[in-house]
């Protein structure tokens, strides 16, 4: 069938409370990139998050752009 692969290219995140104040993260990262690339944005996304400082003032929104 057209668009299936043998393999398994996406990643996620499945995490709770990722800053001590309730906070949870759940994410899933497309493999269309390259599977690669899934599995360094499942890797480095939290930790982004937390160093940005529009995620420290509470501003989701802004921080995930």
């Amino acid at each position: 069938m057209r668009g299936w692969r043998k393999t398994m290219e996406d990643a996620h995140i499945a995490e709770f409370n990722i800053d001590g104040k309730g906070t949870n993260l759940f994410a899933v990262f497309d493999g269309h990139g390259g599977g690669e690339i899934a599995i360094f944005a499942k890797r480095h996304l939290k930790d982004l998050l937390l160093r940005n400082q529009r995620f420290e003032n509470e501003q989701y929104e802004q921080a995930l752009r």
